[in-house]
Formats: structure tokens, sequence, C-alpha cells
């Protein structure tokens, strides 16, 4: 028994859920009984695995254990509210987190089960997500949602917006240094673009790697598409100063090494790449 609650106790530790296997472990270490302190989290552990195997009867004997012993608990509550949700209760499991919201703004867990109920609609997702990220600005995974959400609406410059948060709390992440390069590419700015393109690829460039580049073909499909971009005359109102603007010649000089990056990176798909990448005068030949 002690080493199904040593397994279950770096479970819960980690964070991991496999549902299935804690069903089982939990229900035996439970009958084996004398566990302690230790029952509350394993009864609790057991209640969320339940529901998310569709097991409610199995959830339900637990929380009413939980309830009697823990009358009027915060998280008690939030667990009723995951209860109601696993029954398709929806409208009930927002009042619930409502309520937790009413008494204590700073719950965590009730705020983000309010605004996953509220992603189906955006427009409803967005001023709960805003008002989460006003206590907890630093949740990068708050701010990359609300960037996505955004950009599911249209609202392209508030999107970009939101990553550079993301980017301020996670200066390592080159993941959305590339996504807000891509945002800005679908916003017509393509200088910005352009440059958090380049930005990512420096970030994921390894000089000790020779295979860095098959890596990171993403941010160099970027820089190929926004080049021909400027090349081609586009480039309107930007973000970038004049100044600070990727030249003609610094464009020529950028789309050689591009497209040799790109064919360096080998792979499926490479006679295609050398077809897409060939200079027109090359395909005219």
């Amino acid at each position: 028994m002690s080493q199904d609650l040593e397994q279950l106790a770096r479970w819960r530790t980690v964070g991991a859920r496999h549902s299935q296997e804690v069903i089982k472990l939990a229900q035996r270490a439970l009958k084996g009984g004398r566990l302690g302190e230790q029952e509350w989290a394993v009864r609790e552990q057991l209640a969320i695995a339940a529901m998310d195997m569709g097991r409610i009867k199995l959830a339900d004997e637990q929380l009413s254990v939980l309830e009697k012993q823990f009358s009027g608990s915060p998280r008690v509550a939030l667990l009723l509210g995951l209860r109601a949700e696993a029954k398709g209760e929806t409208d009930k499991a927002k009042k619930m987190y409502e309520d937790l919201l009413a008494k204590d703004e700073t719950n965590v867990s009730a705020h983000q089960r309010l605004i996953a109920l509220h992603l189906p609609t955006p427009t409803s997702a967005i001023p709960l997500l805003l008002t989460y990220l006003d206590t907890f600005y630093t949740d990068p995974a708050g701010w990359s949602l609300l960037a996505e959400l955004y950009a599911d609406q249209g609202l392209y410059a508030q999107s970009l917006t939101a990553l550079g948060h993301v980017m301020v709390i996670q200066s390592w992440d080159s993941g959305a240094v590339c996504r807000a390069g891509e945002t800005a590419y679908t916003l017509g700015d393509y200088q910005l673009a352009l440059k958090y393109y380049l930005r990512a690829v420096e970030m994921q460039t390894d000089p000790d790697d020779r295979d860095s580049a098959k890596k990171n073909t993403r941010a160099w499909w970027g820089i190929k598409l926004s080049i021909a971009r400027l090349m081609d005359g586009g480039s309107g109102e930007s973000a970038v100063p004049p100044e600070h603007a990727t030249t003609p010649a610094q464009l020529k000089q950028l789309d050689e090494l591009t497209t040799e990056r790109l064919l360096a990176a080998g792979g499926a798909g490479l006679t295609a790449r050398r077809a897409v990448l060939a200079p027109v005068s090359d395909i005219k030949r």
C-alpha cells in the first residue's frame, strides 16, 4: 500500500492525471485504510480521476465524504463545480465559480474554470481573461490564450500586444516570438514581421549544433514570405521606424541566405522545396 500512496503522491506533485491508474491505486489504498492525513488528498485525486473517466457515482462518493469533513471549503466547492461540468450542467458550474470569485477574487482555479467554460464564446471569454490577468499578470499561458482569442476574432493588433506580454514574461520563448512574426505578417506589417522572424531564428540557432537549421524552418519560411512581400512593394505603414527598416540591399542578401538555409534543412519534401525556392530564371529554363 505504501508504494501506491507514494505513486499517487508523485502524480499529485507533478500534476499528472493518469486517471485510470489513479482509480485503481486510490481505491486499493482507501480499502487498506490507515492513510492518515493523506486520505483527503487521495479522495480528492480519486474524485477528479473518476470524473475524468465518467464514473460520476464514484466521484460523488468521494465528494460526499470531503463535504462532510470540510464543510464550506472553497476547494471542495471547486470540486462540486467540476462535478457539475462532468454532468453537463454548465450553467450551474458557472454560477458556482462566480460565487467562489465573489468571495475570493484571487481563486485561480475558479477563474480558470470559468474562463474555460466561456471559451466557445470568445466575446465572453476575453473580458474574463482580462480580469484574471489584471490580478495574475505573470501567467504566460493566460496571455498566450488571450492572443489566440484575439486572433480568432481578427483583432491582430490586440493579439500582437498580448504576445508582447508573453515575450516579456518568457524572454526565452522563441515560439512566442515566431507567433508574433506570424501575427504581424497577417496584420500586414511585413517589416515588423521580418524583425520578429529574424529574432526567432537567432534564438533558435545553436552555434555548436550544425543541424539547428533543421529545427527552425518555420521562422525561415516566415522570413522568406516577409521578404517576398517587401520586395514586391508591400512596405506600407509599419511599427518599425524608417531608420530601422530593412533596406532593399539587405532584403536581397537575406533572401539568398534564407533560400540557402531552407535547402540546407534537407529532409522530406526537399525536391518540392527546391522548386518553390528556385529563381524565376531557373524555372524558365
